[in-house]
C-alpha cells in the first residue's frame, strides 16, 4: 500500500511540474511557491469485477481571493485582466459618490495626524472564481479542490469609513499590529510606512479582513511582480527587495490563499 500511494504521489507530482513549467503566459498566482499539493493519505478504495479505484486525500493552498490596492479611484488591476467576468465594481454603488470621491483622487479623507510616510489608497477584494484558478493552472482540473469565490466583495470607494478614522472606535491599535506592517486598526485607506508595497500589503489586509477574512491564510503579491507565499507581517527585508519603488502608481494586487483538503479519485 505505501509503495501504491508513493508511485501515485510521483505520477500526480510530474503532472504538477510539467504545468508550472509550461505555463508562459501572465499569471498573478505564484503555483510554484504557494500550491504546495500533496497526499496525506487514502479515503477510499472500491474494488469491482475489473480492479479498484483509489480516492486519495489531499491538502493545498488555494487562491480563493485577490484584494488589489490602487490610487485612482475606479481603478482595477483585477477587473482589466478579467473585464467579461468582472463588469464594472461598482454595479449596484451609488455612481454619485464614486464620481464625488474621484474628484479627490486616492488622498480623499477627513482623517488628521502627522503625515510623514503617509500612504493612501483605495482597495478592493474579489472572489477567484474556480474556472480561472483551472484556466490558470488546468493540474487543478482533475487533482485539486474545487472552490473559490467570485464577484466584488468590497469596494472602499464608496465606504465612508475607509476615508476616516471612525471605524474601529475604542480598539488598540497597538494590540492588533499585523506582524511589523502596522495595526490592523482602525480598518481604514492610511497606513504610514517607507516602502508603497508594504502600505499596501497592509491596507490589503484591512480590506479583506473586512470582507472574507484572514484566518489561516497566507499572502502574495501578484502585481507589478510576484513574491513567494508568505505569513501576513512578514518582515519586509526578506521580501520587499524594492518592489515599492516609484513608478507603480500605487497599484498593487495581492493574492490570498487558504489550506483546502478533498478527496481526489486519482484512478
Amino acid at each position: 500500500m505505501a509503495l501504491r500511494k508513493s508511485s501515485i504521489f510521483y505520477s500526480v507530482l510530474l503532472a504538477v511540474l510539467v504545468t508550472a513549467t509550461s505555463e508562459g503566459r501572465a499569471s498573478f498566482f505564484n503555483w510554484g511557491s504557494c500550491l504546495r499539493w500533496r497526499i496525506t493519505g487514502i479515503c477510499r478504495i472500491v474494488c469491482h469485477n475489473f480492479g479498484c479505484n483509489v480516492w486519495v486525500r489531499v491538502r493545498h493552498w488555494r487562491p480563493d481571493e485577490v484584494a488589489e490596492t490602487v490610487n485612482i479611484p475606479g481603478d482595477s488591476i483585477w477587473a482589466q485582466s478579467f473585464p467579461g467576468l468582472v463588469g464594472s465594481i461598482f454595479d449596484g454603488i451609488d455612481t454619485q459618490s464614486v464620481s464625488a470621491l474621484s474628484a479627490g483622487g486616492g488622498g480623499v479623507r477627513t482623517a488628521s495626524g502627522p503625515i510623514m510616510n503617509e500612504k493612501f489608497y483605495e482597495s478592493h477584494v474579489f472572489g477567484v472564481p474556480w474556472e480561472v484558478m483551472v484556466v490558470d493552472n488546468p493540474f487543478l482540473a482533475a487533482f485539486g479542490c474545487e472552490g473559490g469565490n467570485s464577484g466584488v466583495l468590497y469596494a472602499s470607494e464608496p465606504d465612508p469609513l475607509w476615508h476616516n478614522d471612525f471605524r474601529d472606535q475604542g480598539q488598540n491599535a497597538q494590540s492588533s499590529m499585523v506582524g511589523i506592517w502596522g495595526p490592523l486598526y482602525p480598518r481604514q485607506g492610511r497606513a504610514f510606512h517607507g516602502s508603497d508595497v508594504v502600505a499596501s500589503a497592509l491596507l490589503s489586509y484591512r480590506a479583506m479582513d473586512l470582507t472574507a477574512g484572514v484566518d489561516g491564510k497566507e499572502i502574495q503579491l501578484g502585481h507589478p511582480t510576484q513574491t513567494s507565499c508568505m505569513t501576513p507581517g512578514l518582515d519586509p527585508q526578506s521580501w520587499d527587495y524594492n518592489r515599492g519603488k516609484p513608478g507603480t502608481g500605487g497599484k498593487y494586487l495581492w493574492v490570498y490563499w487558504t489550506p483546502v483538503t478533498c478527496c481526489i479519485r486519482i484512478n
